[in-house]
C-alpha cells in the first residue's frame, strides 16, 4: 500500500503570502514554503486533539527514559530560558531555534560581520542567538489572525510592542520573502536592514557579507540552485554560509508520519489517514533531507566547499517537535488573549514558563543524543 499526504484533485492556487502561482496539490508554497493545503489547526477535531496529546505525553515520556546520570547540564541556561519565553506557546519551537543557537555559537569567530539572516522570518531567532533578550512579558504571539491557515502572516503595528532588556550585536542584514515577516522583524530593531525579497534575487552588492546564514534554504526545492548562486554572489571570499537543514534520518524519527506507515502496515487505514493530517506535510516540508555526500556534491556544483558538520538534535527531539503544542495553538492562544485581556498575562507566564523548563529539561540536556536528525553545514567559498 502507499501512503500519500497530497490532496487527491489539483487546481491552480496563488499564494497569499508571497502571490506565487502553486498547484493546489502543493501543501506549502514552492516559492515561499507558507502552508497552502495543510489541515488547518482550526480543522483538527476533538478525536485529533485526543490523539496529539497522546502523542505529547508520549514523546515527554520518551524524553525522560532516555535520560540518564551521565546526560550533559544544560549547555547555555540563560539563552535557553530567552527561547522559552519568546517562544512558551510553542516550546518545541524554542527548543529546536535553542538547539540551532548553539550550533551557531561553536562556529565562533569564523561567523564574522557583517551578517545575514536569510529568511528571518520576525527576527526573533536572530535577536537572540546575537545577544539581544527581550523582557518576560514580551513573546512572539502578537498580531496574529486565528483565524487564518497561516496565523503569522498578519500584521498590525498596534498589536505589537518591543520590549528589550538588553542590547545584543546589530544584524546588518534580514531578508525575507512575506512582507508580515519584514514588518515583524523591522519592528524589533535588532537589524540594520530588513528587505523584502526572493533568495534568487538578493538585494545586495557582490561580496558584501561575510556570513551568512539560513534555516530557510532547507525548505527549498526548485529555488535552491538559483540561492546558493545568490549566496556565493554576495558572500565575501573569505566568508562563511551557515546552513540548518535536515538529515536523511529527519523524517523516519518524527512522530506522526512513522506511526501512519505503521498503521498501514497493519492494516488500520483510518488511523493511518488521521495520523498523515497530524502530520501536516512536516515529513515533506524540509525538501532537500540530504546526506553529508549529496550535500557536498551539490554544494560543489555552486562553488562551495563543505567545511565542517555540526549536529544540532537527534530523534528525541524531533518526536517531540513533531507534536509540541503546536495542535493546541489556537485555544492556547485565546487562553494567552484572555489573560492579557485580565492583566493577569504577567503573573501566569513566569510559573508557565518555570513549569515548561522543569517538563523540557531532559530533552534541553539530551539534544543531540542519537543520529542527528539535523546538522549545521559550514560552508565556504571553494
Amino acid at each position: 500500500m502507499e501512503m500519500s499526504i497530497q490532496p487527491a484533485h489539483s487546481v491552480s492556487s496563488q499564494c497569499s503570502a508571497c502571490g506565487a502561482s502553486n498547484d493546489s496539490a502543493s501543501l506549502f508554497c514552492l516559492r515561499c514554503t507558507a502552508p497552502m493545503a495543510v489541515v488547518s489547526l482550526g480543522d483538527l477535531t476533538d478525536n485529533d486533539h485526543r490523539a496529539c496529546l497522546a502523542a505529547l505525553f508520549d514523546t515527554l515520556a520518551d524524553g525522560l527514559k532516555n535520560a540518564s546520570a551521565n546526560t550533559p547540564a544544560i549547555a547555555d541556561p540563560d539563552l535557553w530560558r530567552a527561547y522559552l519565553s519568546a517562544f512558551w506557546l510553542r516550546p518545541e519551537t524554542a527548543l529546536i531555534l535553542y538547539a540551532e543557537a548553539l550550533a551557531i555559537h561553536s562556529v565562533g569567530e569564523r561567523a564574522a560581520r557583517p551578517w545575514l539572516d536569510l529568511g528571518c522570518g520576525d527576527g526573533i531567532h536572530a535577536g537572540l542567538y546575537s545577544g539581544w533578550r527581550f523582557e518576560t512579558a514580551f513573546d512572539a504571539f502578537q498580531s496574529l489572525d486565528l483565524g487564518a491557515g497561516d496565523m503569522y502572516h498578519h500584521w498590525a503595528p498596534e498589536q505589537f510592542s518591543v520590549m528589550m532588556s538588553e542590547r545584543g550585536r546589530m544584524i546588518a542584514h534580514g531578508i525575507d520573502i512575506k512582507q508580515t515577516a519584514v514588518e515583524r522583524a523591522k519592528a524589533l530593531g535588532v537589524f540594520g536592514a530588513v528587505q523584502r525579497a526572493d533568495a534568487t534575487q538578493l538585494p545586495l552588492p557582490d561580496k558584501s557579507v561575510a556570513t551568512i546564514f539560513s534555516n530557510m534554504l532547507r525548505d527549498l526545492g526548485e529555488p535552491l540552485p538559483g540561492a546558493l548562486d545568490e549566496c556565493r554572489r554576495v558572500l565575501r571570499d573569505d566568508g562563511v554560509l551557515l546552513i540548518s537543514t535536515m538529515t536523511p534520518a529527519y523524517a523516519r524519527n518524527l512522530y506522526f508520519a512513522p506511526a501512519a506507515k505503521e498503521a498501514m502496515v497493519a492494516g488500520d487505514t483510518k488511523l493511518s489517514r488521521q495520523l498523515l493530517r497530524l502530520d501536516r506535510g512536516r515529513s515533506v516540508f524540509c525538501r532537500p533531507q540530504l546526506s553529508q555526500d549529496d550535500w557536498r556534491i551539490l554544494l560543489a556544483s555552486h562553488g562551495f566547499k563543505l567545511s565542517n558538520v555540526r549536529p544540532i538534535v537527534g530523534p528525541g527531539v524531533i518526536r517531540f517537535w513533531d507534536v509540541g503544542l503546536r495542535p493546541f495553538s489556537i485555544a492556547l492562544l485565546q487562553q494567552r488573549q484572555a489573560w492579557k485581556d485580565a492583566g493577569v498575562l504577567p503573573l501566569i507566564k513566569p510559573g508557565a514558563v518555570d513549569f515548561l523548563a522543569r517538563s523540557l529539561d531532559s530533552l534541553a540536556r539530551g539534544l543531540c543524543i542519537g543520529e542527528p536528525c539535523m546538522n549545521l553545514l559550514e560552508v565556504i567559498k571553494a
